[in-house]
């Protein structure tokens, strides 16, 4: 298995595993899973161009059976964050067939080092119940602080 880099060939890859982790938990329809699917080949593109986020994906056999990511964004100085720097990680996927092998923990692993790479003094997650354990695992703690808007109306019934 080769742990590596994401780059431009691979978004239509990851789309489809971005799709497939959001049915995942409630299947959506087509048409609304061509619209996550053509957002996130937009979304990897703009942040690949940018160098707003790295993408690690694990190949075996010339597939793409897991991803993550990690977001940098930069925020106000504050008391929980001196230098404002803050990474985001998601999107962490296994393919169903290869999960319980330690490749989301070895994702996660490389991910929070890229982070640590730029500096990030905070780095934040959401989870799934099924991803929680391996959160807590390398040191994530929960945080009751965060709200939620949806000025459009675009939310799920969960939220």
């Amino acid at each position: 298995m080769e742990f590596r880099n994401a780059n431009f060939d691979d978004i239509p890859k990851l789309a489809v595993l971005r799709v497939k982790m959001i049915n995942e938990e409630k299947p959506y329809s087509d048409d609304y899973n061509k619209i996550i699917f053509d957002n996130t080949i937009s979304f990897f593109e703009q942040c690949l161009q940018n160098d707003s986020i790295d993408i690690i994906i694990a190949i075996t056999n010339s597939d793409i059976i897991a991803m993550g990511c990690v977001n940098y964004f930069l925020y106000p100085p504050n008391d929980w964050c001196p230098n404002g720097k803050t990474a985001y990680i998601g999107n962490i996927y296994t393919d169903i067939t290869y999960r319980k092998n330690g490749i989301a923990t070895k994702i996660l692993n490389i991910l929070v080092e890229k982070a640590k790479c730029r500096n990030c003094q905070r780095i934040l997650l959401d989870t799934s119940d099924m991803g929680k354990s391996i959160y807590e695992k390398f040191g994530f703690k929960y945080a009751p602080t965060t709200m939620k808007y949806f000025p459009y109306g675009i939310i799920s019934e969960e939220l």
